[in-house]
């Protein structure tokens, strides 16, 4: 393995106190991490960590979360704020609160609400982690390369040249010339046997309303192993399906459709469902991981 890597455990992995790797963190673990607030209408699939707070109408987390039995020691839902939502519905495992809650809360895979006012404390730590990681990802060397459409609407294809010991694929491009603008009708991937793909995006604001995912975006190796680096963006507006994770650190996000992989971002206005898998490809190893990883482990070994 190249040095500075790791791989991110598994989602098996994750539900094990013994499996969970140190250098995991928030990346390896959790399906929506913000260290903002989120204002949510939809559901998450697995974890998600929110460092500031929970609003918006009712809404699901850990819904694809099986067997529930196995969820009962783990925190599925963890918010540093407050909950203000009319509701939440935790499908597995726990909620651990940092604040206050309003509105009800339904545990229906057995678990509970644990009160907890240090929760806050971990934010700093996983806002670290999340910009170590775009920043160290962004001075990758681009080693693959995107076809573009040149005047007239056509796809664009992202042909992967993996190199290196990790068979990594880094591509680097700027938002404005994928996303909407109106000559990107499909965005297609030629994976070529690489075992990760980073895309590192420029530009500080993103508008993802044309050009569908098709082909290799579409399978279950990208949705885990591709991670969108959003290295300068502020606002990301996500109004078509979007597939493989996203990191951007300094963002906000507001998205009306299904996004098919993770969610590493600032804050988020959520509208449409955050899916699995978890991102099960390549991150550096900040030392600030090594403290996040015991930090979440003393969050699903303590009890209310």
């Amino acid at each position: 393995m190249q040095p500075g890597f790791v791989r991110a455990v598994s989602l098996a992995a994750a539900v094990s106190c013994s499996a969970l790797s140190a250098h995991a963190g928030v990346i390896g673990n959790f399906n929506l991490a913000l260290t903002g607030s989120l204002t949510s209408t939809s559901e998450v699939e697995g974890r998600a960590f929110i460092g500031g707070n929970l609003q918006g109408s009712a809404s699901n987390y850990g819904t694809m979360l099986f067997p529930r039995p196995a969820f009962l020691g783990t925190d599925v839902l963890v918010v540093g704020g407050n909950i203000t939502a009319t509701g939440v519905n935790v499908e597995a495992g726990n909620l651990r609160l940092g604040g206050i809650r309003t509105g009800f809360a339904n545990f229906n895979g057995g678990g509970s609400q644990i009160n907890d006012p240090t929760v806050a404390a971990m934010v700093p730590t996983v806002a670290a982690e999340l910009a170590s990681t775009s920043a160290f990802l962004a001075g990758l060397a681009p080693n693959s390369s995107v076809q573009l459409p040149m005047g007239q609407p056509g796809p664009a294809i992202f042909n992967a040249a993996p190199s290196g010991p990790d068979n990594i694929a880094v591509f680097s491009i700027s938002a404005a010339s994928l996303f909407g603008n109106g000559l990107v009708q499909q965005i297609e991937l030629n994976a070529n046997g690489a075992s990760s793909i980073i895309v590192n995006v420029t530009g500080a604001s993103v508008l993802h309303n044309g050009g569908n995912f098709v082909g290799g975006w579409t399978s279950q190796f990208a949705r885990a192993h591709a991670m969108w680096n959003f290295v300068e963006a502020t606002s990301i507006t996500v109004d078509r399906a979007f597939y493989g994770a996203m990191l951007a650190p300094g963002a906000a996000i507001t998205n009306s459709t299904v996004i098919e992989g993770s969610v590493f971002a600032s804050s988020m206005i959520q509208n449409g469902e955050v899916h699995l898998p978890n991102y099960q490809g390549f991150i550096p190893a900040p030392g600030a991981a090594v403290t996040l990883a015991a930090g979440l482990l003393a969050f699903r070994r303590r009890r209310a």
